[in-house]
């Protein structure tokens, strides 16, 4: 047989399906993990959920009550206090609702004293209140008003019982199940959490068996007693951090517990233990409705978007302004942290959702009947198949008459699933997107390869791929050495930058989709410019950030110089951006920018079918969460000690913090980036943190606030200012834990 009667790319693509389809059935099976689909899949759903748009509650029954910023700044006793809490406990059951889910738990007692103390005070209180004396009378009422003070977790406990509609969350802590029966005994109350009926024999799909938990941190049994029922809290994040789905099981010590949201249906459908539960079954049976359950015996989620579920602020319920409790009656409401800075999460719709909406979110899917379905794997399966042989009927020699036909008949048939998915997503149902498209791409390439793969057409891929994150002078040096490109990585010393608008968010909301466009545009265009004429690599765009690198693929000593001197000329060139669209009456943005040096590893990461040049590791992560502290500090640059000592005498640092940001274990000094000349300020900062770490937190207040029109010396003297009035434990290393990513 020649080689021209074999049809190379025919059978090549005929292998490549088969392949594609052993994929599609590890992967839609959950056999192993596909690097990068998962979390390509979750972004198809984000997609899905952003065409169809935000949506109206299908039910008017849920409102949430959110402890936010107004609440923090009128009644902080609230967040502080068991008190607190328990006078909003009362001022929410005044209006009436018909349950109140709290995304809380109380699990250890109120210390506002030392247990020897309390218990000192206690006595002195009951020693005290049989006396007469009217001398002792001040220290009597001074001491009984202490004593009083000090019963937080019996007003909670009261507050509660008075209601007798609260219903608690509880945490389930993952991992294996711990050691001796207090590990595995069931808090007290935590009963009334229970699935109803259970049959668990070892057996079903291992990837739809729910989260075992190793402990529970539920509410003290004093505060729990009284409470209507329980709930889990727990969420569960996909591999990209968006929460799309939501535990509607959890395991712990043998017993199967339901999540808030699906108490919270069960409860105002009458049915508090109305469930029917197979461990590793597909479905759950509630009050008589089948639910689909996916991976760890979750339930896909049909957000709503932001603000879509009726809120009320905590502060208004206690002021009952606007009417606030008489929004409440008759209704299921949710109470949860909804402050700026607390229990924040990212969903398809809102990369900064509450917490607490996701319960809500659920108990609005279940009561509205909008649940999310699955198909499974066989329908990832068959459709891998389908799409695969389409691509191998494109080889045929009849078909195949021109080498642009086979690609654009795929297109054509992936367009048509695409469109097929979006068809049925509309009606709550979610096939697989990214498996079955990605491996049929790959049958195309495959097929592609087959007739082609020479030295030449090597170079143009080669030239086409990193021509769109890299200058021309690179790309010419990477085609000089085309192993740079392979897929893997290898471990080298880089600088990484991200940079992020502050506010996005904001700016955006006020735009039409084709203003908002061209502005990012305007904004991209010049950032990556200067990017590329340093000589450094765009890694990629997220949304408004920029994320770059330099000292890869191209080596150069001086790479994190080159990072420095780019993110001085971002600002410089974003101040003639500001000036600009201010003539054009435009509002002006500011930025924050991160810089961090280390070892990370670089090069093409994914798979053969699909990857990008990026780097990765925990240098990479802290230069991104030295961004997001520029937010919390006001600066626009903040830069990591190595990048600090890397960058030559050519420029000037501060040092700002010692901080432990989020997702590492230990504390790293934070500097900031002044430019080419010494700021005047920086000594008196210098020596305003050096107070600070020493403890005299009322003199590094003062010297802090000296410093008028620094954004991070107010940052410092506001938290040298509650420092001093509830000074830390003896052991206290100075270090700061950064509250957001």
């Amino acid at each position: 047989m020649t080689r021209r009667a074999r049809n190379v790319p025919l059978w090549t693509a005929i292998g490549a399906t088969a392949v594609a389809a052993v994929l599609a059935l590890v992967g839609a099976r959950q056999i192993a993990r596909l690097p990068g689909l998962a979390e390509l899949e979750g972004l198809t759903i984000d997609a899905r959920f952003r065409l169809r748009g935000p949506r109206a509650p299908a039910t008017d029954r849920i409102v949430i009550v959110g402890m936010d910023d107004q609440l923090r700044a009128e009644a902080p006793d609230v967040l502080q206090t068991r008190r607190g809490y328990a006078r909003l406990i009362d001022a929410i059951s005044a209006g009436r609702p018909k349950l109140v889910a709290l995304d809380l738990f109380f699990s250890t007692p109120e210390e506002i004293l030392p247990p020897e103390l309390t218990a000192r005070v206690r006595a002195a209180d009951a020693q005290l209140a049989g006396t007469a004396d009217p001398a002792l009378a001040e220290p009597r009422a001074v001491i009984a008003a202490v004593a009083e003070e000090l019963r937080g977790d019996e007003r909670l406990a009261q507050a509660i019982a008075r209601s007798g509609r609260v219903m608690l969350g509880a945490n389930f802590v993952r991992g294996p199940p711990g050691r001796g029966a207090q590990a595995m005994s069931e808090p007290p109350g935590l009963a009334r959490a229970r699935l109803g009926e259970v049959a668990d024999a070892g057996g079903g799909d291992p990837n739809l068996r729910p989260i075992r938990a190793a402990t529970v941190r539920f509410s003290l049994p004093a505060i729990a007693a009284a409470a209507l029922g329980a709930g889990a809290i727990n969420d569960l994040r996909d591999y990209d951090g968006v929460r799309r789905r939501m535990p509607l099981v959890l395991e712990h010590g043998g017993r199967h517990y339901m999540t808030l949201g699906l108490a919270v249906a069960l409860h105002e459908l009458g049915q508090p233990r109305a469930t029917r539960y197979v461990a590793g079954a597909r479905t759950l049976w509630a009050a008589g409705r089948e639910l689909p359950l996916s991976a760890a015996a979750s339930l896909p989620i049909d957000v709503l978007g932001r603000d879509r579920i009726p809120r009320v602020s905590a502060a208004d319920v206690l002021a009952d302004r606007a009417g606030a409790r008489a929004q409440l009656a008759g209704k299921l409401v949710f109470v949860g942290h909804t402050y700026a800075a607390a229990d924040k999460v990212a969903t398809p719709l809102d990369l900064t959702a509450d917490g607490v909406e996701l319960h809500a979110t659920v108990a609005e899917n279940l009561l509205g009947g909008r649940v999310l379905r699955d198909p499974g794997w066989l329908a990832t399966l068959a459709a891998t198949l389908v799409l695969g042989g389409v691509v191998c009927a494109a080889q045929l020699r009849r078909v195949r008459r021109r080498a642009w036909v086979p690609p654009l008949v795929a297109l054509v048939a992936l367009a048509g699933y695409v469109g097929i998915a979006l068809a049925l997503f509309a009606g709550g149902t979610v096939i697989a997107l990214a498996l079955p498209t990605v491996l049929t791409g790959a049958v195309v390439l495959a097929a592609t390869i087959g007739g082609l793969a020479t030295e030449g057409r090597e170079k143009l891929h080669l030239r086409a791929l990193f021509s769109q994150y890299v200058s021309q002078p690179v790309v010419d040096r990477i085609l000089a050495d085309p192993a740079r490109a392979r897929l893997g990585g290898e471990r080298k010393e880089l600088t990484v930058l991200f940079t992020d608008i502050r506010g996005f968010s904001q700016v955006a909301e006020g735009m039409a989709p084709e203003e908002l466009a061209a502005f990012l545009g305007e904004y991209l265009t010049p950032m990556t410019d200067l990017v590329l004429a340093s000589g450094g690599t765009l890694d990629k765009y997220i949304g408004d950030a920029v994320m770059a690198f330099w000292g890869a693929p191209i080596d150069m000593p001086d790479h994190a110089a080159r990072a420095c001197e780019v993110a001085l000329q971002m600002q410089r060139a974003l101040a003639t951006l500001n000036r600009a669209w201010a003539q054009a009456g435009r509002p002006p943005i500011a930025i924050g920018i991160g810089i961090n040096t280390g070892p990370m590893a670089v090069g093409n990461m994914g798979s053969a079918a699909r990857f990008e040049y990026t780097v990765l590791g925990d240098q990479v992560n802290l230069a991104s969460r030295l961004e997001a502290l520029t937010k919390e500090y006001g600066l626009g640059i903040l830069v990591g000690e190595a990048t600090a000592r890397a960058a030559g005498a050519g420029f000037v640092f501060r040092e700002i913090d010692l901080v432990r940001v989020k997702g590492r274990a230990g504390a790293a000094p934070v500097f900031e980036l002044i430019g080419a000349a010494p700021a005047d300020d920086a000594p008196a900062f210098s020596r305003a943190l050096a107070l600070y770490r020493d403890r005299k937190f009322g003199e590094a207040k003062a010297a802090f606030a000296a410093l008028s029109g620094d954004p991070a010396a107010a940052v410092m003297a506001a938290r040298c200012e509650v420092l001093a009035a509830a000074p830390p434990p003896p052991g206290w290393d100075g270090v700061y834990d950064q509250r957001s990513k």
